[in-house]
């Protein structure tokens, strides 16, 4: 996957529809495109991470675990990852990418995983 990809993965998941909690005196649209611009200009070259542990591992760590997982964006500790083959996303956490921790759920909301 090329960093044009992902970019474009993360706008098809944007475009399927956020699941964002509107903070007060803003409107949905200004939250999404706040965040959304946020996450775009931390987007990276995607680059494979190993997943080594979950907050929550009952719920999607083993698929995340055993499957191929990209980061593709990437801001203090914080990585944006996704499946390669699937529409999925999951918000991990990490000083390396060969020992990352996620909360342990994912799904097609980029966005909605970014804000976790």
């Amino acid at each position: 996957m090329t960093k044009s990809e992902a970019i474009q993965k993360i706008e098809q998941s944007i475009a399927e529809g956020a699941q964002l909690i509107t903070p007060e005196g803003k409107t949905y649209e200004e939250h999404l495109a706040a965040v959304s611009r946020v996450l775009f200009e931390h987007v990276i070259d995607p680059i494979p991470v190993t997943v080594t542990s979950a907050c929550f591992p009952e719920y999607d760590f083993a698929k995340y675990k055993s499957s191929k997982v990209l980061a593709i964006a990437h801001m203090g500790n914080s990585w944006l990852l996704t499946l390669e083959s699937e529409n999925e996303f999951a918000l991990g956490f990490g000083e390396s990418p060969e020992n990352i921790m996620m909360h342990g759920f994912s799904s097609s909301d980029a966005v909605g995983e970014w804000c976790a």
